[in-house]
């Protein structure tokens, strides 16, 4: 039973003996993989130790409270204090859990975590699959997060690209699960993560791609914005519906895989187009809340931003804002209703989308078929502040639903004829040159300016009239602005130079680049409407504008702890343009507005009785149509045109398509913006010029007008203007001489002017006027309201009696006077001659 030898004998095969046979515990092989696993666990508690450990303890110290501070509603207020809307910077709606549909939890489920129910935030399976792909394609190309891994690398900004980020991702995500129940981590989630455009969380998705709220989301659009979540901004369906359509495709088979869907259905769900329908009702959606979202991002950053509950205090006064609205989209809407109108309308392309829309739910157009973009008439409009740029009112289109574009902030388009009062105002920068400067108006080669083509005679469309008329003479400048004569502002732009004009324009507030050629006189160049705004206010300051316009004033968080203020030193204006070249350009447009090319605005559109300035601006082949124009308190500026530049129709002028906006406008400024009068410089010296011939006013500058009744009156005909000192006359009016009039007083008149006052040698037979008392007043001439600004005199002191009665003042008498009635006249004898010797 026993043997008693019992050392292992050597045994023998077909090659002979083979030794002896030792048991696998002491073979080499056994003692190199021993060796190989002992080493193996070292290293891996080495590794834990170094690396797992610590990250664990990195996860604890994670605040899970974080995950429920979503970004809070802030209250937007407007200039008055009054509140405007409550919106969500990062536009995000949250909703709760039960207001989800089940087949939206479903797609989610499929394309991002299928094993979401099953697993304690970890997905092993999936983990050890996204190693094998990592290792394979050598780089970390694979993901195998889950729902709760992204919410953790969402909430705590875990964006690394490594192993180590995985793993404290993983940590946070069991914490996670341990702490919330698999409902309440979808609706955090879901309330979260980013789904293009602007859009945070899944409410604010569904109405800004279908229009609806989320519960009412059908299966294959729950499936489309599911799809999104791997890449939002590039494969979001109002931008790449192509891409859209195959990841909600992709998104609907998983469903069939995991079985929430059947074959059948998910084919029929796919065969679908895919329908976009973006709400533009909601008051986020416009360019004014939306230019704030986008100013509140850059002032506090996107991180602060995302928790929200901020107090967002704007300068927009609502009223004038809705005022600004509903007349820029009423008078386009006129426009578009004139005989002959050839493009397409506002009501025309709300009928296209329509059709757009149906055609595609009946299946007849292919789903990736591009929604149609509006082509109509488009506007825009903009007033600011004059005292510190800040922004009024604005509006960027006609439906900021359509087209999300702001023209008023960032469109760029030639500025035509409102340019020109920048020539005039370098022009009167020039000691030599004032409105009254003459500049010649005959017809003017195009070749040097070159608008429209090389050839020919150069338009005269700045008149604003259909069939201008060259005057063919010398005109003042003030009259070239005032009528938007072409020909007469390119010679005095030549005058001044193309730099000088540019280094003015730009110091007013116009940054965009200009042309270095005389196309720029007449606006060839483009500019923003912000610009142009910024700059015209110029002229109602006295060249001393705002440095810039902004629309937010102030924010505060929650606690009413200030978290933006704009510095005092923004509010300042600064000094953009000679004081006394912009009011002498300020009161040039005051005519224009009045009596020259905006003259309309009084006659036609019921401008208020109120100090105000303003240039039309129209663009060569009536393209881009302005109007730019001001009141001692605000500046508001207008635009029209189509997104790809064409002809608006032949004749159209900016003072019929656009003036009757603006007008409405600034005539509901009036009660907040209280316009005043605007006061010259105080170095300007006031002289009378006379109105016919440009030249210094003399007494006889009167014209005779036709009254309402039929009596012919003479009317004074002369203005003042505002001069530098040392500016160069041409002399006293020559065009009113006094024919008709006394011829004493024609000769005082022609001795004043010829001889001057204090040269002037004794009028003949002066000596029969001298006993006539003069005319003193005895009070103001005009009692009341003066409309027409007249000049008082002021009442002088002369001697009296005891009793009120005037002193008399002596006169010479002859030897030939008559003995008066009342008394004998006593006569002396002249005194005899005197000798003197020498």
């Amino acid at each position: 039973m026993f043997r008693d030898d019992l050392d292992a004998k050597p045994e023998r095969n077909w090659r002979g003996e083979t030794g002896l046979k030792l048991p696998f515990y002491r073979r080499g092989w056994f003692s190199a993989l021993l060796a190989f696993f002992l080493l193996c666990l070292v290293a891996s508690f080495g590794a834990y130790s170094v690396i797992v450990a610590p990250l664990r303890r990195d996860a604890e110290k994670f605040d899970l409270e974080e995950l429920k501070k979503l970004e809070s509603a802030s209250i937007i207020y407007d200039r008055n204090g009054d509140e405007m809307a409550r919106l969500y910077v990062l536009n995000r709606t949250p909703v709760p859990i039960t207001e989800v549909p089940q087949h939206f939890i479903d797609a989610l489920v499929a394309q991002e975590d299928s094993r979401f129910f099953k697993h304690d935030g970890v997905d092993y399976i999936g983990l050890v699959r996204a190693v094998k792909e990592n290792i394979v394609a050598r780089e970390v190309n694979q993901g195998a997060s889950t729902i709760t891994q992204q919410l953790a690398r969402q909430t705590f900004k875990l964006l690394e690209r490594s192993y180590k980020r995985k793993i404290l991702e993983a940590f946070l995500a069991q914490r996670i699960e341990k702490h919330y129940s698999k409902p309440e981590i979808l609706e955090l989630y879901l309330n979260r993560i980013f789904f293009g455009l602007n859009f945070y969380g899944v409410q604010a998705a569904a109405r800004g791609y279908f229009g609806k709220d989320v519960k009412e989301l059908n299966i294959e659009e729950s499936a489309t914005i599911c799809g999104l979540i791997k890449s939002p901004n590039n494969i979001q369906p109002l931008k790449n519906p192509t891409r859209a359509l195959k990841e909600r495709n992709y998104v609907l088979d998983r469903m069939a895989t995991e079985g929430t869907l059947s074959l059948v259905e998910a084919e029929k769900l796919k065969a679908r187009p895919l329908v976009t329908a973006p709400q533009s009702s909601d008051p986020r959606l416009s360019y004014v809340f939306d230019t704030v979202r986008r100013e509140v991002v850059d002032l506090v950053g996107e991180e602060r931003a995302a928790i929200g509950g901020f107090h967002i205090f704007t300068s927009i006064d609502q009223d004038l804002q809705k005022t600004a609205e509903t007349s820029l989209s009423r008078h386009l809407a006129e426009i578009e209703k004139r005989p002959g109108y050839e493009h397409q309308t506002f009501a025309q392309f709300r009928s296209i989308i329509s059709d757009y829309r149906g055609r595609l739910k009946r299946g007849e157009i292919d789903p990736t078929t591009p929604r149609p973009m509006p082509e109509y008439l488009q506007g825009a409009a903009l007033m600011i502040d004059n005292k510190d740029g800040s922004i009024v009112a604005m509006v960027g289109g006609r439906d900021f639903g359509d087209s999300q574009f702001n023209r008023a902030t960032d469109g760029m388009r030639a500025v035509g004829t409102a340019f020109t009062p920048f020539v005039y105002a370098a022009a009167f920068s020039n000691p030599g040159i004032y409105p009254g400067t003459k500049v010649d108006d005959s017809p003017l080669d195009n070749r040097r300016v070159m608008i429209g083509g090389l050839t020919g005679i150069l338009g005269e469309w700045g008149a604003e009239v259909d069939d201008p008329k060259w005057s063919q003479a010398p005109m003042a400048s003030r009259e070239a602005l005032v009528q938007g004569r072409n020909s007469a502002t390119v010679r005095l732009g030549e005058r001044v130079g193309v730099p000088m004009v540019k280094e003015v324009a730009q110091k007013a507030g116009i940054s965009s680049e200009m042309r270095d050629y005389p196309s720029t006189f007449l606006g060839a160049s483009e500019a923003r409407l912000s610009e142009m705004c910024l700059a015209y206010s110029n002229f109602p300051t006295l060249g001393s504008r705002p440095q810039k316009i902004h629309i937010i004033q102030r924010i505060t968080d929650n606690n009413d702890k200030a978290v933006f203020q704009i510095a005092e030193s923004a509010l300042r204006s600064v000094q953009s343009m000679d004081p006394i070249a912009a009011y002498q350009t300020h009161t040039c447009l005051v005519d224009a507005l009045h009596r020259g090319t905006g003259s309309p605005a009084v006659s036609d559109y019921k401008l208020g009785p109120f100090p105000a300035g303003g240039k039309t601006g129209t663009h060569y082949e009536f393209k881009d149509l302005w109007f730019l124009g001001y009141t001692s308190g605000v500046t508001c500026g207008v635009w029209a045109g189509f997104d790809k530049q064409k002809t608006i129709f032949p004749g159209a002028f900016s003072n019929r398509v656009l003036l009757p906006a603006w007008v409405d406008m600034v005539n509901a400024t009036t009660t907040r913006f209280p316009p005043e009068e605007i006061e010259p410089p105080q170095t300007a010296e006031r002289i009378e010029m006379c109105q016919r011939s440009g030249m210094r006013a003399t007494d006889f500058c009167y014209e005779k007008v036709k009254g309402a009744d039929g009596v012919e009156k003479s009317v004074r005909s002369t203005y003042y203007e505002y001069l530098r000192a040392g500016t160069p006359l041409e002399g006293f009016c020559t065009s009113h001489t006094g024919e008709g009039l006394p011829k004493e007083i024609a000769q005082f008149q022609h001795q004043a002017i010829h001889g001057g006052i204090d040269a002037m040698p004794l009028i003949a037979d002066s000596a029969k006027w001298v006993h006539i008392e003069p005319i003193r007043m005895q009070a103001l001439t005009v009692i009341g309201g003066d409309p027409y600004g007249s000049e008082q005199a002021i009442p002088r002191a002369r001697p009296v009696n005891d009793d009120g009665t005037p002193v008399r003042k002596a006169i010479p008498v002859d030897a030939a006077t008559e003995a008066r009635d009342d008394g004998p006249a006593l006569k002396l004898a002249p005194p005899p001659p005197m000798k003197i010797d020498l």
